[in-house]
């Protein structure tokens, strides 16, 4: 018997940001809403989102919501101003 193992292979490619196979994926107007509903498992943070082609619904636990909210700001906080849309037009 070997003793030799095989290797497991390359790394998973990393998943794109967006589906590049989406035709709807364009620059539109989107809407963010929150809200903080009880569930069967405890409090959660419903976060919708709403682009002119799809609506997109989570519910997220506080660290979850957490860690979304500290991956948004780093990303946002590296993004040059002219690139940031704000909703009420302000920076």
């Amino acid at each position: 018997m070997s003793n030799t193992r095989k290797s497991a292979g390359p790394p998973p490619a990393p998943i794109p940001p967006a589906d590049p196979g989406n035709q709807l994926l364009s620059i539109s107007p989107a809407q963010m809403t929150t809200a903080k509903v009880p569930t069967p498992d405890g409090e959660r943070l419903m976060l919708t989102i709403r682009t002119t082609s799809t609506t997109m619904t989570v519910f997220l636990t506080g660290g979850d919501a957490k860690t979304w909210a500290a991956q948004l700001a780093r990303e946002a906080a590296n993004m040059s101003a002219s690139s940031l849309v704000i909703a009420n037009g302000s920076l």
